[in-house]
């Protein structure tokens, strides 16, 4: 499948974001904080000993500002995109994931929307089609406003799989990436009021089904009147249908900043890096 591909159209999907940015151990750089925090240092008379090593320690990660070392994690992702946007192949890996919980999360999306929009007294729209700017891509779940290129608010749906793991995520906060993923979608459609919205939904009839099917399955019971099936079946049934919890307590929003105009910078720098590296890539590969 390798054609000729022009790697300077390379966008980071948004979804990861953290993973380009992950740096080497040789090319940790400042952050916004810590660049505030070496000011603030900087201009006391006086500091202690302790304050003098975290200067040194923000000043030499200043001075890799200039400096990109790739983090493995970051290599990773570009390998991924590498593979295919020449082959179009993916991890195989991938397809060991838990099918059932992947299922929900697609099914449930639209009536997680439905959701969303009984508890917020909103209507929420869905545009399927793949956004990009200049430097980044994604596929949203929910906005609201004109357009979604006009949108006021992009809410990314998290469906959780049973209500223990719902009730982890209320109190977990954000997941590794999330926090960027949504900042991207807000980054390209201009939206300030970004939101991940962790719902309960129930599982489908035909979710419910295959459940049933599995358990059967795992305990060798060839009927669903043996006597282990039925001990252990009735429990597991309720735990996947949540219409008896009022939708206010299935839905858990949680507010994201935008990006601002430092990491904003730092993540178009970072584009036009990677760009160049999966030239060099490239490059070195037709040689073979």
């Amino acid at each position: 499948m390798t054609t000729e591909i022009n790697w300077n159209e390379f966008r980071c999907r948004c979804s990861a974001i953290r993973k380009l940015l992950s740096n080497g151990k040789e090319g940790q750089q400042i952050t916004e904080n810590q660049k505030e925090e070496l000011n603030r240092l900087l201009e006391k008379e006086k500091r202690t000993e302790k304050q003098e090593e975290e200067v040194k320690r923000l000043q030499q990660l200043k001075a890799n500002s200039g400096k990109v070392v790739l983090g493995e994690t970051c290599i990773e992702y570009l390998m991924e995109v590498y593979a295919w946007e020449t082959e179009g192949m993916i991890s195989v890996g991938k397809e060991s994931l838990d099918v059932m919980q992947l299922k929900k999360g697609k099914v449930g999306e639209a009536e997680a929307g439905m959701l969303l929009s009984v508890v917020d007294g909103e209507i929420y729209l869905q545009d399927k089609n793949r956004i990009k700017n200049d430097y980044l891509s994604g596929e949203i779940d929910f906005y609201l406003g004109d357009s979604v290129y006009k949108a006021t608010n992009i809410t990314d749906v998290k469906n959780a799989f049973d209500y223990p793991g719902f009730l982890k995520k209320i109190n977990g906060g954000l997941e590794n990436g999330q926090r960027e993923q949504l900042a991207g979608y807000g980054d390209i459609t201009g939206a300030k009021d970004l939101f991940i919205a962790n719902c309960l939904i129930s599982f489908t009839t035909e979710m419910i089904t295959d459940m049933e099917y599995k358990i059967l399955r795992k305990l060798n019971c060839t009927t669903t009147e043996s006597p282990e099936f039925l001990e252990i079946w009735p429990n597991i049934a309720r735990s996947m249908v949540f219409d008896n919890i009022p939708p206010q307590q299935r839905v858990h929003k949680i507010r994201v900043e935008p990006f601002s105009e430092f990491e904003q910078q730092k993540l178009y720098d970072r584009v036009k890096y990677c760009r160049d590296f999966l030239w060099k890539f490239y490059e070195e590969r037709q040689k073979l």
